[in-house]
């Protein structure tokens, strides 16, 4: 979002207190502030938990704070679009703006004015697509689109979020976080991607996967088509093909857990 010209606050809503502890640890960029809410309200749905921060924050925010709206990213999709032209595109004379693929599916982007969230109530589940688009076009208010990636992937498995790391790869995502490390010996290859702080070590092979923050892939194992969760140990030798290790969350993982020797 800063790359793509965005300054201002970043709210993120997770439903996991771990998760808040984990995301209140990023460094912002230069204009950027990240706040952490837990979002503890169960079955409001994506655009109720919007309704809800909208009507909690907007009373301290100027206009020039919110420009009318707000900007609603979804973490369950790819997040390969172009978030510069998204942002160009928007109207706030219009009641919402929609990012999508070229095959008109969502792409995760969407800014919602102030005028349309009035529409979100303040109890029951309320859903963007199914409920908040059409109770926006009921009451005259006009929805855009505009197409920011030529495909996008909605992520609700294993295989839909590796497709979603095939995609950001294909659009030149970094491969490895800067403080990533792979030992000599080690093999990475294929669409995948080391998070922050993580480790390969010597004549361990990583094919295709995914190693998220601080997981460590121990000697002459090998992890393909898989997932690794944060803090994570992939012990020594280990087989893990085609499956998310162990436990999300779980810390180090002994020879008979996640895979198979």
């Amino acid at each position: 979002m800063a790359d793509a010209g965005f300054r201002g606050t970043i709210l993120l809503a997770v439903v996991v207190e771990s998760d808040a502890r984990f995301y209140a640890r990023i460094a912002a960029p230069a204009g950027v502030q990240i706040e952490v809410r837990v979002d503890t309200a169960e079955h409001r749905g994506a655009a109720g938990t919007v309704g809800d921060i909208w009507r909690e924050r907007a009373p301290m925010m100027s206009p020039e704070d919110h420009c009318g709206g707000l900007l609603v990213i979804e973490a369950s999709n790819t997040p390969n679009l172009d978030l510069r032209k998204f942002l160009s595109s928007i109207d706030i004379t219009q009641g919402a703006l929609i990012g999508s693929s070229t095959g008109a599916i969502p792409s995760g982007a969407m800014w919602i004015a102030a005028s349309a969230l009035e529409c979100v109530p303040a109890i029951g589940f309320f859903d963007f697509k199914e409920q908040l688009i059409p109770a926006m076009t009921a009451v005259g208010l006009t929805v855009a689109a505009c197409v920011t990636t030529e495909e996008s992937c909605r992520i609700s498995d294993r295989e839909s979020y590796l497709q979603a790391i095939a995609l950001v790869r294909a659009n030149g995502g970094a491969a490895h976080a800067v403080d990533a490390v792979v030992e000599p010996g080690a093999t990475v290859r294929g669409n995948s991607i080391l998070c922050r702080g993580c480790v390969v070590e010597r004549g361990a092979l990583v094919v295709d996967s995914v190693i998220l923050p601080g997981a460590r892939v121990c000697a002459d194992a090998v992890v393909a088509r898989s997932i690794v969760p944060p803090g994570s140990h992939v012990p020594c030798g280990y087989l893990v093909v085609d499956q998310v290790f162990g436990e999300l969350g779980s810390t180090e993982k002994s020879g008979t857990e996640g895979g198979a020797s």
